[in-house]
């Protein structure tokens, strides 16, 4: 993890509000966190286009295409096989005619990223000198386009429309935040000599505004802290439109990204912690369960989904879309709007469960890094409201197409099951019914996919149990149970549950039931052996010889565990019974 250091020269203005420092101690981001702002490191666009020939050359004939300013176009990646030989550099002009740089689509931050790359892996001196030079001309670019308040545009010089504007849009600003960040604490591939120490203090600096700008835009409703829009104004920092069906709004979509950088954050100020958790607490409020988003139909119903919208009024959490006319479109009604502007754009989607999920982890890494966190003691496997009266720990498996697992917190006892990503994976767990009749059992799982994970339950070829799914849980720490009554024949069954998607099943924690009809494993209910003898708050052997009982101190012996001894071994099976023979 790398550590935040202010410079002495700031350290009395940075981040142009009182916020004081605390003593954090190595604060560690959650997880989920980490692994979001890392894809905003991508650069594969330019590798992929390279592919075939020689990355040093292609990333010289970058170079050429680089505009003056030190920016450059999107979409760029198959142009740059070739060097620049005249014409335009860029599609978009400025006033007086010039090219346009961009951090739009990844542009500029992209190839700053293999430039700092191939200038530390190239064994050619006249490429690194170019590699260098370009790299520089970048950083200026975005120390250049940066506004006074802190914000980043879109665009370079002034475009003279929205692009000009402060842009969280396609996480914009933040990419272009994540690339600066690494460049000002040396975060490979940017740990050489690619930049000189005083530029990157003058990095640093941009950086503090930038948060800066982040805390002092989010929204305010009723005096509580919310989210962002997708564009913010310069200097009032106001939420402002884009395209003619980009309202002012509360964005769902893109305060994600801001969210994500925060958390990430080394330095976790009051106010960086207020802002998060206001946002949360935002994703929170609006969370749409079990609900999807259709092009062609607009809200569904969708067991297991979250849904969150593109758009909300900037004063209210009411959501809205609109068409290529503007705000007198503005309507609730998805079906009110144009065909094409229904399939042409994401209205709305899982936008918060992955950002819920990581609340608790964000919550113990602040805890962590002050101090005062406490180990949660481990759950207790539940059956609705009560504790389950018998389960199975979900790595106590017959037999599975995946793996034992123990990585992800949070579960019951020793583990979970995993089983393979693909369609027909499976794991089976063995019980046995003392009588035939329909039994309810919790599963509890996790699934940190973005959808619904089906599974069907058979005993042998015999289909018991069809069409079931796991809802997104948004995390792979984050674990939910959902009962399921399941038909058994009296006698020992093997309950195979089997993927009936590609991405497999949610990771299982546990199965538990609140019946005393139905054991753990292979019991033969018909034998003799079930008449048991014993005496409160002692384990007598009784006759038969592999029978035990052992009470746990009810004056009627009404509760206890029965064990039985097969071939060396003890089994025990969680249950409870009213009559003893002495």
């Amino acid at each position: 993890m790398s550590v935040w250091k202010i410079a002495p020269a700031q350290a009395g203005i940075a981040l142009g509000l009182t916020l004081a420092i605390s003593a954090f101690a190595a604060y560690d981001p959650p997880a989920t966190a980490v692994s979001k702002i890392n894809s905003y490191r991508g650069y594969s666009e330019l590798t992929k286009a390279a592919s075939g020939m020689d990355i040093d050359q292609y990333a010289y004939n970058m170079t050429t295409w680089q505009i003056s300013n030190g920016g450059f176009y999107k979409a760029m990646a198959d142009k740059y096989k070739s060097a620049y030989s005249g014409g335009q550099k860029s599609e978009w002009r400025a006033k007086d005619g010039s090219d346009l740089g961009t951090i739009d689509n990844n542009a500029t931050i992209q190839e700053m990223r293999l430039l700092a790359i191939r200038y530390k892996e190239t064994t050619n001196s006249n490429y690194k000198a170019a590699f260098k030079t370009s790299f520089n001309k970048a950083v200026n670019f975005l120390l250049t386009m940066q506004r006074s308040k802190g914000g980043l545009p879109q665009v370079w010089p002034k475009r003279g429309n929205y692009s000009d504007q402060i842009t969280l849009n396609d996480n914009a600003m933040i990419r272009a935040m994540v690339t600066m960040m690494d460049i000002a604490n040396k975060t490979s591939p940017f740990d050489s000599d690619i930049i000189d120490e005083a530029t990157r203090s003058k990095m640093q600096g941009a950086m503090d505004k930038a948060i800066d700008y982040l805390l002092k835009a989010q929204i305010v409703n009723n005096g509580n802290l919310t989210v962002w829009c997708a564009q913010h104004d310069t200097n009032s920092l106001a939420p402002v439109g884009a395209r003619a069906y980009e309202l002012p709004s509360k964005s769902g979509n893109e305060s994600m990204g801001v969210v994500w950088f925060l958390m990430n954050w080394p330095e976790q100020t009051e106010a960086i912690q207020k802002a998060v958790k206001g946002a949360i607490a935002w994703y929170k409020k609006n969370k749409l369960k079990d609900k999807a988003f259709s092009k062609t139909a607009g809200v569904v119903d969708k067991a297991g989904s979250s849904l969150w919208f593109r758009f909300y009024e900037v004063n209210s959490d009411d959501y809205f879309f609109c068409d290529r006319d503007g705000a007198s479109t503005k309507t609730q009604d998805f079906m009110k709007i144009s065909e094409e502007r229904r399939t042409g754009y994401q209205w709305a989607g899982d936008y918060g469960s992955a950002i819920l999920s990581t609340e608790a982890a964000y919550l113990e890494a602040l805890e962590k890094a002050t101090g005062t966190y406490v180990e949660p003691p481990p759950p207790a496997a539940m059956c609705g409201s009560d504790t389950c009266k018998t389960y199975i720990d979900g790595v106590n498996f017959a037999d599975i197409k995946g793996a034992k697992e123990s990585t992800n917190k949070g579960f019951v006892g020793e583990g979970y099951a995993n089983v393979d990503n693909e369609t027909g994976s499976y794991v089976t767990y063995g019980v046995t019914a003392a009588k035939a009749g329909e039994y309810d059992l919790t599963i509890r799982f996790a699934n940190g996919g973005s959808s619904a994970r089906g599974y069907d339950i058979y005993v042998g070829d015999v289909l018991l149990v069809q069409g079931v799914s796991m809802g997104s849980t948004g995390g792979w720490t984050t674990w939910e149970a959902q009962t399921i009554k399941v038909p058994l024949e009296k006698g020992y069954s093997e309950l195979k549950f089997t993927s009936t998607g590609s991405e497999g099943m949610a990771n299982i924690d546990y199965v538990g039931w609140m019946s005393a009809d139905l054991y753990v494993g292979k019991v033969d209910i018909n034998d003799s052996n079930t008449t048991i003898i014993g005496v409160r708050g002692s384990e007598l052997k009784g006759s038969p010889s592999n029978s035990y009982y052992v009470d746990f101190g009810s004056r009627d012996h009404s509760a206890g565990v029965y064990m039985r001894k097969e071939n060396g071994k003890v089994f025990r099976i969680n249950g409870t019974f009213t009559r003893l023979h002495q």
